[in-house]
């Protein structure tokens, strides 16, 4: 079992930057370092490398030192566990919400539809009304066509 970069750098007395750096400087591969929850851990041949490059030696950790670490290790992930169901909750009602505002502006949408639609009816009723009276009228002869148009389009404006 490894231990943390924060752990190592206080067991070897130095900031948890200069492991950092020495991981990089020493160019110690991904498989050497694991992301678990919030924490980077080292395997047992990173720790190594890292205290013989620093120029101390490591105390052997004790069986109740492994325990801590995966206590810790497993209280992280118990925390990223509950961060993403509060996070899951969140986009849920979010989900939810935006859900029920889409299916708002759809209704409003087919009214909008369908009252257009409507007046496009009302409007092709007259215009077919108003092409039926010109051919009456077209239909008719010239000298009786001004009495035939005022009887069907009516009276126009003085």
């Amino acid at each position: 079992m490894g231990i943390t970069k924060k752990e190592l750098a206080d067991t070897l007395g130095v900031s948890k930057q200069t492991v950092v750096n020495y991981i990089d400087r020493l160019g110690i591969a991904q498989e050497h370092v694991s992301r678990v929850g919030k924490y980077d851990i080292l395997d047992d041949f990173a720790v190594s490398a890292i205290s013989d490059a620093v120029g101390k030696s490591i105390p052997q950790q004790s069986e109740s030192d492994d325990t801590d670490v995966s206590d810790a290790v497993i209280a992280a992930l118990n925390d990223r566990i509950a961060d993403l169901k509060e996070q899951n909750g969140r986009l849920a009602v979010e989900l939810a919400d935006l859900r029920a505002s889409r299916d708002r502006e759809i209704e409003s949408l087919r009214m909008q539809l369908n009252d257009a639609n409507r007046r496009a009816a009302e409007l092709a009723d007259r215009v077919a009304t108003i092409a039926e009276r010109q051919q009456a009228i077209a239909a008719t002869p010239w000298w009786k066509r001004g009495r035939i148009a005022m009887k069907l389009l009516g009276p126009g404006s003085e």
